[in-house]
Parts: C-alpha cells; structure tokens; sequence
C-alpha cells in the first residue's frame, strides 16, 4: 500500500522533536550535513516556518516514520528528509520524496535542490532515480532537477493527496483521543 504523506503543522512539532529523537547521531548527521546537538535540533524544529515552508510526514498511528522539510525560495526549493530506522527500506523516502516534489512544482518552484554528504548513499539514490544532475564535490554532494511548471493534473494529484490524509487522520481521531493506538481487526 502507498505511504500516505501529511502536510504537517505548527501542531506538529513535539511529533517532529520526537522523530528527530528517534534518529541515531549518524543518522542525524546524514539528515543535518553535521552532528546537531539537542539544543540546536530544538531551535531547528521551533524555528520552522510552516507558512512558507512544506514539511512533510508519514505516520504510523501517532509516531512521524519519516519527514520531509521542503524549504521556499524565491523560485527554488531545498529538500531534506529522514526515516526512522526500523522503518527504512519501505519506500517512505521515496513517497516523502515524490510529494516534495509535488508541492513544490504546484508553488511554481522552477528548481529543487538537495544538499547531502556524499557518503549518504541513500539520499544520492533517490536523486539519482529521480533523474536529478548529481555532483559530488569531496565531501558533499548537491543534486538539483528543473521542475516544469504545475498542470490541472499535478493539482489535482495534490488535493486528492490532501483529502486522503484528512481521511486517514478521521478514521485514527477515535483511538488518539483515547490514548490507544488502533489495532487491526
């Protein structure tokens, strides 16, 4: 099944304190490009601005699995992302992914970057597969693809994304307000 991926809020951030909890020092070193400590990924989170920028989600009951932060600028976007571990190798980058994309192209965003070190293979694999120009520059490595303009059919990829978020969220509303998380029948 597709990984349904949240448009995350101002709401959100103790969830997005979490996941950034949940990541390992070198995981949070291949997210960040450095080795943050919790005090910087606490500014980092808090400093969000959710009205300019996208950030992403994939969630299993209450807990971010992964996030993506796409960040605006005048006719470019950065991505980055991040997948708990035991939940890698799923296709929840790649869903995050392909959703940045898509919220980015919808905004008019012309070019999408990504900015990695170059011995995070993962993040040079997607770039790759996702037909990015990929340049690896010692340690570093940036990735960028020229995005075409938004369609009818691209927003509407995007609403129905929306709505089918707002569905799943409904559906898990009963068993957050009790503290449980749902279980299969």
């Amino acid at each position: 099944m597709p990984h349904l991926v949240h448009v995350l809020g101002a709401t959100d951030r103790d969830a997005l304190h979490k996941h950034f909890a949940g990541l390992a020092h070198h995981d949070l070193r291949m997210r960040f490009g450095r080795s943050p400590d919790p005090a910087w990924l606490r500014l980092y989170v808090d400093g969000i601005d959710f009205g300019r920028d996208a950030v992403l989600g994939v969630r299993e009951g209450a807990t971010l699995v992964g996030v993506a932060h796409v960040a605006l600028f005048e006719g470019a976007a950065e991505l980055g992302l991040s997948v708990l571990p035991d939940r890698r190798r799923r296709g929840i980058a790649s869903a995050l992914f392909d959703r940045g994309v898509l919220h980015a192209r919808n905004r008019g965003v012309v070019e999408l970057f990504i900015h990695c070190l170059s011995e995070n293979q993962a993040m040079r694999r997607i770039a790759r597969n996702a037909g990015m120009r990929v340049l690896v520059e010692g340690v570093d490595t940036d990735a960028w693809i020229e995005l075409p303009p938004p369609t009818p059919f691209t927003l509407g990829q995007e609403l129905v994304a929306r709505q089918l978020t707002l569905v799943d969220l409904a559906l898990q509303a009963p068993w957050r307000k009790a503290g449980a998380e749902p279980t299969e029948v």
